[in-house]
């Protein structure tokens, strides 16, 4: 079985199409295509139904692409042992990655690894979900680790505590409230909010301090991304409860604190306990270990 056709198959099994598949592996469609056509032949199956909406899997490709993930993790564990044998730190290194500014300098982290490690094939990954997207992509092995902003509460995973932020309020420098040293929940229960979509770290944090203190808030804005976030409430669509790292010190928008302090946004850095780690994702630990707390 030709790994690479294998490949090709299992992103269009997790991306849903063919054109999404080409994209992501950078490769032209119709490459992907007799990719997995030529994998059906050797396997004697068909493995997708081809439509017009949505590619979908057929039972033998539900089965494929559970072992195909297996094939793939054991071959690239493969390769990074004999690299490891010669004291090579190499190979694929795949982590997700959060949409926000973090309390520490992770690209300055990350460009050392680099310089340190030029074998290395390092792809930095987001998820349009957030943290659950991330753990999820983890579990499912199409990621090597991932930085989260929630505990995974998995018993396969292992966390790495890295530093956390305060998080503030976060309004118009025109707003009713800009002016004040600190808020209550109660006094923006009321208020529209602007927020992260649902699975992402901090719109679980805030629903959750919401709910505890017996308060209903509505969510009128969502978004990915911390700095749209922050040019929204800019614009007045909302307030917003965000990690303060997120928001830079910039005209039209203030912080006021939260009385009581709000949970700290917490930051991790998962991967997963039962997989064999190879010497990158070690390095990369080591070199995470010295901001840890």
């Amino acid at each position: 079985m030709d790994l690479r056709q294998l490949e090709y198959f299992i992103a269009v099994a997790e991306l849903g199409g063919f054109t999404r598949a080409s994209e992501k592996l950078h490769v032209v469609q119709s490459t992907v295509s007799a990719g997995v056509r030529s994998l059906e032949r050797e396997l004697g199956a068909p493995l997708i139904v081809r439509t017009t909406r949505r590619s979908q899997l057929t039972a033998a490709g539900v089965e494929l692409l559970a072992r195909g993930r297996e094939l793939l993790a054991a071959e690239r564990a493969a390769v990074a042992a004999v690299r490891a044998a010669t004291g090579a730190v190499g190979g694929l290194l795949r982590v997700g990655i959060l949409a926000a500014e973090l309390p520490f300098d992770l690209p300055e982290l990350l460009g050392r690894f680099r310089y340190e490690h030029p074998a290395v094939d390092l792809r930095l990954l987001t998820s349009p979900t957030g943290s659950e997207g991330l753990l999820r992509d983890l579990l499912e092995d199409r990621l090597d680790a991932t930085f989260t902003s929630t505990a995974s509460g998995h018993p396969e995973l292992r966390e790495l505590q890295l530093p956390g932020a305060p998080v503030d309020l976060v309004v118009a420098a025109s707003h009713r409230l800009a002016s004040r040293a600190s808020v209550s929940l109660a006094e923006i229960a009321d208020e529209p909010f602007v927020d992260f979509a649902t699975g992402f770290g901090q719109r679980s944090d805030s629903d959750e301090a919401f709910r505890s203190a017996g308060f209903t808030r509505r969510v009128s804005t969502e978004t990915t991304t911390a700095g749209m976030a922050v040019s929204f409430v800019r614009a007045g669509l909302g307030v917003a409860l965000l990690p303060r790292p997120a928001v830079p010190a910039e005209e039209g928008v203030v912080r006021v604190a939260v009385d009581p302090e709000l949970p700290a946004w917490r930051i991790s850095f998962v991967h997963h306990a039962k997989r064999w780690r190879s010497p990158a994702l070690d390095a990369l630990a080591d070199l995470l270990g010295g901001v840890a707390v």
